[in-house]
This record gives C-alpha cells, structure tokens and sequence, in this order.
C-alpha cells in the first residue's frame, strides 16, 4: 500500500489539531460546569463558615482557574486579614492585578511582599520582575525589544523540485537542477516604542523597526548572475508607525485599534532588491481573560530593482494586499490554542506574476515547569499549516497552457527555553512541501534552526 503524500499527512494533522482542538472545546464545556457547580458549593461553605481560611483559599483557586480574576482576588484578600499571612499571597493577588492590567494595584500589592524577609526567594524574584515591568509600562516613553543570534540549516532553501521532467516553453525536459542543503547564519533586532499621549482612550504613537541579516556559507562577495545557483544573502529592513488607541473606550474598553504607514527594504547579496510602502490597519480584543483575537489588514506598493538577476523588475513591481488574523485561547493554565488566516493578493504587470493565496495554520502550545531546577517556564509549540496559491495566468516560458496552482503545507515543533529573564533559546524543526499542478514548482524543505534570543 502506497505511502500517503506529505500533503496529505499534513492535511490528516491539522484536521487532528482541529478534532482534538473540537473535543477539547467540548471536555472544556463539561469541566467548565464542573468548575462553577464546584464554586458554588465552595461559596456557600464560605458563608456558612467565614472563619475557616483553608476554605478561602480552595474558594479562590477555583474561581482564578475560571477565569474570574476580580472574585479571586476578593478572595485571597479576604485571607490577608490574618495577622500572620504569607507574604507569598500578596504575590499571588499581585499577579492577578497585573494580568487585569491594574498595574498601581499590583505594584502596590508587590511592593509590600517584597519588604517582607518572609517572603522567598522564588516569589521575590517574580515580584521583582513585575515590578520592573511595570515601571516601564508607566513611562511616558517605552521602549522594548529583542536582539537575535541564529543558526539554521535547510536540505533545499532555494525549492528546487525533485521531478526528473519539467516543462519548458511547453516541452517535457530533463531537469538541469539538484537539491542543494546549505546553511546560514543570521542576526536580528527587533524594537518596539510606545509614546503614551495620556489621554481617556489609551492613546498612544507605537512605532516598530526591525533589522535581519542572513548569510549563507556558500555565498561569497556581493557577486550577481542572471540565473544564481546559490542562496542569496539577505538584508532586511522594516518600519512602522501610528497611532493606537480605544475607539469605544466606555463600550468595548477591550478593543484596540492603529491605523499606521509601514515601509520595507531587502537587499541581496549587497544590492538593491526590492522596497515596499503602504498603509495598515491593526486591531486587538481582549475577548475574555483567555481568549484574545488580533487582525492586520494593509496594502502595500513593491517596487523591485533592475538588476541582472531580475530582467522584469517592471513587471514583477506592483500591489501586495494581505489580511492576518489570530484567534488564541487559553484552554487550561499552560495550554494554548491558536488559528490563524493569511490571506495575500498579489497583483503586478503580467497576468502570469499575479497570484491570491489562502493559508490556515493550527498552533497548540505546552507552558510547563522547567525540568531545570530554577528555570522559567519552558514552551513546546506543534503547528501544522496549508495554503492555496493561484496564478492569474500561465506564463509561457514554462506552459502557455497551464495556469499554476500551488498547494503548500508544513508541519513543525519549536522548544522555547527561557535561561534568565532576559535570556532564551529557542529551537525549530519544520518539514514543507509544495505539491503544484506542474512538476517544475514542486519542492520539499527540512528547517532545522536554533536561535539565541536576549530580550530588553
């Protein structure tokens, strides 16, 4: 019996991501009426015995583990009244303020269980952090950041095909071509700055600039050709800036907005290679306390460069419209669910350059405690995608009859591992392929990368 396709596995993956993402929703339905029958019942132990504090203590867990911070809160505070409360708990209630953004709350709350000598060390260290985030979160000016140092290899990063035949000009002939791995090394930066305007709706410029540099071992000086045989070295710049703010402040207080302009350039092997500018729309919501839901809509103009190695810069040049949107949602404390939609529209000066595509991706996302004594939290991530590539028209040098299609798909796990507040690793695995409608198109890739991250 033949093996199945790796688009079909993929395909078979994310409808088990989807099925088990459906069932967990369903087991979630009937432990979330688990939960709220198991907090009644607590509440009225409470009111019948007011001064039995490990009943306050059991009332609160159950009601932070649905989701109802505010009640949990009441209830740790009422645990307060004690003379010889843990400091710890001024901890947990801290927390909680800081997850509803109350930020004076929790920096207040946190501050007291620092000057406690009772307080330990593990407590101290995450009141500490807090405390320094939310210093920086109260400034006028902020600026945050992340500062990368990779290392990747990919068995075919230029998706050459395996087909023996490809067309030509209509013409089944041998493939000229072999699959080449290489690997690079690669260095980012990535800055975020929020200028608050102090105003009724959150108002704020947020501007953000980011910078990549790629380079391939088997890449030498800035040398271009007419039909490269090697991966290009890469050097990406981008930036974006506008202004956020709560359009319904009073109604849907949740509801974040930013129209801003964005620009692009990317330069290869040293040279000019393309530019992009155009307009966007961001929107957040903060749907509940574990589910949240972002999109970005934008259009932008690509302008490519004459060079050598691109003899229809005019005609590749044109429109790239696109719209992402995420749904997450915190199932349990530490499992993460998330769906995203990518939808690009390509449109340039030949019939046979444009193209639309449709991608959806499923994430599920482990958090759990370090097997390292002392460490943060580590975070393992599988994902599976598809996406649907369309072409406006065939383009003749390949096929004057066959419009191309693309049929792409990936599957991937990535392991975060945090080694100080500041510092993480991060490692990657992903196999994709593209199964086309012509052989010339068809590819397959295996990502392995590991990526130093220092964030400030």
């Amino acid at each position: 019996m033949p093996l199945p396709t790796f688009y079909q596995c993929s395909r078979r993956f994310s409808a088990v991501l989807a099925l088990f993402a459906c069932a967990h929703a369903a087991a979630q339905t009937g432990a979330t009426e688990a939960l709220e029958r198991q907090s009644d019942e607590a509440f009225r132990q409470v009111l019948q015995q007011p001064q039995n504090l490990p009943l306050w203590s059991a009332y609160s867990q159950l009601l932070v583990r649905q989701g109802n911070y505010e009640g949990g809160i009441a209830a740790l505070e009422r645990l307060l009244l004690e003379p010889d409360a843990s400091p710890s708990l001024r901890v947990d209630i801290g927390v909680l303020y800081y997850r509803l953004a109350s930020y004076a709350q929790a920096e207040a709350m946190l501050r007291r269980a620092v000057e406690d000598n009772r307080l330990p060390d593990d407590h101290r260290a995450l009141a500490n952090a807090l405390i320094a985030d939310i210093a920086k979160r109260s400034q006028v000016s902020q600026l945050s950041g992340a500062f990368t140092f990779g290392l990747r290899h990919q068995s075919n990063p230029l998706y050459r095909t395996d087909s023996s035949q490809v067309l030509s000009g209509g013409v089944s002939v041998p493939n000229p071509q072999t699959r080449e791995s290489n690997t690079d090394v690669n260095l980012g930066l990535r800055l975020r700055h929020f200028y608050d305007l102090e105003k009724q709706n959150s108002a704020g410029i947020q501007s953000s600039f980011g910078a990549y540099l790629t380079h391939y071992d088997s890449s030498a000086g800035s040398q271009v050709v007419a039909n490269p045989t090697k991966p290009y070295d890469l050097f990406v710049l981008d930036f974006s800036t506008g202004l956020q703010f709560k359009p319904l402040p009073a109604d849907m207080a949740n509801l974040t907005i930013r129209p801003h302009i964005l620009w692009s350039n990317v330069q290869a092997q040293g040279k000019q290679f393309f530019d992009t500018y155009g307009l966007g729309l961001d929107a957040s919501w903060l749907v509940s306390e574990r589910t949240f839901v972002e999109a970005t809509v934008d259009s932008q103009r690509r302008s490519f460069a004459n060079r050598i190695d691109v003899p229809s810069a005019d005609l590749l040049s044109g429109r790239v419209d696109s719209l992402r949107a995420r749904w997450t949602h915190e199932m349990t404390a530490g499992h993460t669910v998330s769906a995203d939609y990518i939808m690009r529209r390509n449109r340039t000066g030949r019939d046979f350059y444009d193209s639309d595509s449709h991608e959806v991706q499923l994430t599920y996302a482990l958090s759990y405690a370090s097997p390292i004594s002392g460490g943060g939290k580590w975070t393992t991530a599988v994902y599976g995608s598809t996406l649907r590539r369309t072409y406006g028209g065939a383009d003749p040098a390949v096929s004057a009859s066959i419009k191309r299609q693309d049929r792409e798909s990936k599957l991937g796990i990535t392991q975060r591992i945090p080694v100080t507040p500041v510092w993480s690793l991060l490692f990657a695995l992903e196999e994709s392929r593209n199964n086309a409608n012509i052989a010339n198109f068809n590819f397959k890739n295996t990502t392995l990368s590991g990526t130093i991250i220092r964030s400030f």
